[in-house]
């Protein structure tokens, strides 16, 4: 079976789908097209860039970037999305929105790390630099590298009494591991629908804070460095205060745990239905 996911970059969000599925899947999962079936999950992958061929699977996927072409919806089974805005964005029935895949970290992973970290914050991988990490370390806040591989993001986060993040599956990494997050703003590039797509499922309100867009360099003109020295001190000015005395949140567990049982039940008739005939059809003949 094909897992598809975004691949063209590094990201911890898109990563976690080799990481989590394996898990959870009980078929052998390829990371090359080829396979009549396609296991789609985490991400917003739910637009035109969906595999032309084969019947795909929707495991937890939002819709974002682009829409849905007919054709991909008449080879499609969903078996939940992201959040009630994908839902009735696609006409599906609302009990389809269950959540985010990436809250299945919960039963992956140690619930009680050691804190020793304070607060980390964790950028939008569309934006961070070696000097964005400088300046959370004049503000005295641990940065998490949003390209770092997923076990060592998954457990500095489980490390952490708190997270600030731009990254939407750190914040979703954090709600899962019972870690009280932040969510700020830090470009324009962030799609903030999906963070709402997600938050909604879970029952959960968003209010976004804002921090500097830090570029990895200033412009090469007096002015420019002038800028650049300006917001980098009001960058790390506010993810301090941010880190001493932000509003971080926490959803309600009772209905993370009816999330995470709706997506195994989701998982389970999956891995007896579809699972085992393409395990059986790839058994070589007698």
């Amino acid at each position: 079976m094909y897992l598809y996911s975004y691949r063209k970059h590094p990201n911890f969000g898109d990563a976690l789908n080799d990481y989590l599925w394996p898990r959870f899947i009980n078929t052998p999962l390829e990371t090359e097209p080829g396979s009549d079936e396609v296991f789609v999950g985490i991400g917003t992958l739910l637009n035109e860039r969906l595999p032309a061929s084969g019947t795909l699977h929707i495991f937890g996927s939002g819709l974002g970037y682009g829409t849905v072409p007919a054709e991909a919806i008449a080879r499609w089974t969903v078996h939940f999305v992201r959040g009630p805005l994908t839902a009735a964005s696609l006409n599906l029935d609302p009990k389809l929105a269950i959540s985010d895949p990436g809250i299945l970290l919960h039963r992956t992973e140690d619930l009680n790390r050691k804190k020793d970290i304070d607060c980390a914050f964790m950028p939008h991988h569309a934006l961070f630099s070696e000097r964005m990490s400088q300046l959370c370390e004049q503000a005295g806040v641990h940065f998490i590298h949003p390209e770092a591989p997923c076990d060592s993001v998954i457990d500095q986060i489980g490390r952490s009494r708190k997270l600030i993040c731009s990254a939407m599956h750190g914040a979703i990494t954090a709600e899962a591991l019972r870690v009280p997050w932040l969510p700020v703003i830090t470009n324009r590039q962030m799609l903030l629908s999906k963070w709402y797509d997600w938050s909604a499922s879970i029952q959960t309100d968003i209010h976004f804070h804002k921090l500097p867009t830090i570029w990895s360099q200033a412009h090469r003109s007096p002015h420019g460095w002038v800028l650049a020295k300006l917001k980098g001190h009001t960058f790390s000015r506010k993810l301090q205060q941010l880190s001493r005395k932000g509003a971080f949140q926490l959803g309600n567990d009772a209905i993370l745990q009816d999330r995470i049982k709706r997506m195994e039940n989701k998982i389970d008739a999956f891995n007896s239905q579809v699972c085992s005939e393409t395990n059986r059809a790839d058994q070589p003949p007698n």
